[in-house]
């Protein structure tokens, strides 16, 4: 059998373990009309799924943030419903291995897998969030830097071509963004972690202020944050404070569409001349 032809079985193979994932189709959304000089930002709550109360909370917080939820946690498919019902954009969290070994939960992806192995726990992962419309990693220091896994990784990612990718840039050294790139997903790179120190205010309210700047330098933001106690306070203060900012809140996907048109809009731009 030709080279071609094996490939071509393999994605017919791979596309028929997505046929049976369930409908993810959205509630309407809130209208937010952006404009081509609107300063633009999101947010991802990370590490959900391992506690209830701590879900409701952080779900239950101002504006179009976005929810990426652990997989195979008790947890998350009602937490990942709950946000759907309240017009919030879900994502998965997927674990991938770190340098330091640290135990990344169910459903990791590690570098020892090989692409059967990885593709098909992949696959699991996607399958255990409802309403998933992309994917970051959690943790992954490790696996992010491998040049083949990530190839692997978006392969899969590309059976779901709704699918967008945040690379959560837990090492200077990955490679998925580039990846993403490469194999025609739609993706974005973490700018800002929220709350790199656990239940520190004064952390996030910093952190918050790196962010706007940012933003008003380039655009579009995006940052991550975590459920913590503390974390969750200063944003459900803050939040309700960015129209007078000037500053618009959306969902990741809508913040990957707004930087690739404007992107293509710099470059129809510049052709023009």
């Amino acid at each position: 059998m030709s080279p071609l032809r094996i490939q071509a079985l393999a994605a017919l193979l791979l596309w028929s373990l997505f046929a049976a994932l369930p409908a993810n189709a959205q509630p309407p959304l809130p209208d937010r009309a952006i404009h081509s000089g609107d300063i633009v930002i999101s947010i991802i709550i990370d590490d959900l799924g391992n506690q209830m109360a701590a879900g409701r909370r952080a779900i239950k917080l101002p504006g179009a943030l976005t929810y990426a939820f652990l997989p195979h946690l008790a947890c998350s498919p009602r937490l990942a419903k709950l946000a759907h019902r309240h017009h919030k954009e879900v994502m998965l969290h997927l674990p991938m291995e770190a340098d330091d070994g640290e135990a990344m939960g169910p459903g990791g992806l590690t570098r020892g897998m090989n692409e059967k192995q990885l593709k098909n726990e992949m696959r699991r992962d996607i399958n255990a969030i409802p309403y998933v419309r992309g994917f970051n990693n959690h943790m992954g220091s490790r696996l992010t830097k491998n040049l083949q896994r990530m190839d692997w990784v978006m392969q899969m990612a590309m059976f779901r071509n709704d699918l967008y990718f945040v690379d959560s840039r837990t090492t200077r050294d990955t490679v998925a963004l580039k990846e993403a790139e490469k194999h025609g997903i739609r993706s974005a790179k973490r700018d800002v972690f929220l709350d790199y120190k656990k239940d520190n205010e004064a952390i996030v309210r910093q952190q918050l202020k790196i962010l706007i700047e940012r933003a008003r330098k380039k655009g579009t933001a995006l940052a991550i944050g975590h459920p913590y106690r503390d974390t969750l306070k200063v944003l459900k203060a803050w939040l309700p404070t960015l129209a007078k900012q000037g500053i618009k809140l959306v969902p990741v996907s809508e913040l990957i569409s707004i930087r690739n048109a404007r992107r293509h809009s710099r470059w129809q731009l510049s052709s023009s001349h």
